[in-house]
């Protein structure tokens, strides 16, 4: 399969300046949604997110809905997942910690992960 069989298989477009805005407004609605709720579901500090992780149900904020959530849970996933690596390399680079290898991203996606099961259940 050469390049134009792939495109035309794909449908694949050049990326242009209307997609960048849309990534951008994506990337800001994404990080304000974790800003916002994951703040608001978690705490500000680590023991705040452990005071939720221990809770029997974490509580989510009034106003929240499924979707709100399946979002979060997917970026702290996410998260979770480059914290990982992270801590990997830099154990093995002998790189400074960054925000990215928190350990705490795994206890936040549990936490959004249980708020669901409650709201699910409701």
């Amino acid at each position: 399969m050469n390049e134009e069989e792939f495109d035309a298989l794909t449908k694949a477009r050049p990326f242009g300046t209307a997609d960048v805005a849309h990534w951008e407004a994506e990337a800001r609605g994404n990080t304000r949604l974790c800003m916002t709720l994951g703040v608001a579901l978690w705490g500000k500090t680590s023991e705040d997110a452990r005071r939720q992780l221990l809770a029997p149900h974490p509580e989510a904020p009034a106003g929240v809905d499924l979707g709100d959530l399946r979002k979060l849970l997917q970026l702290t996933a996410q998260m979770a997942l480059m914290s990982s690596a992270a801590s990997r390399f830099q154990r093995t680079s002998g790189m400074p910690p960054s925000i990215l290898s928190d350990p705490l991203w795994e206890a936040r996606r549990e936490i959004v992960r249980r708020a669901i099961v409650r709201f699910e259940k409701r």
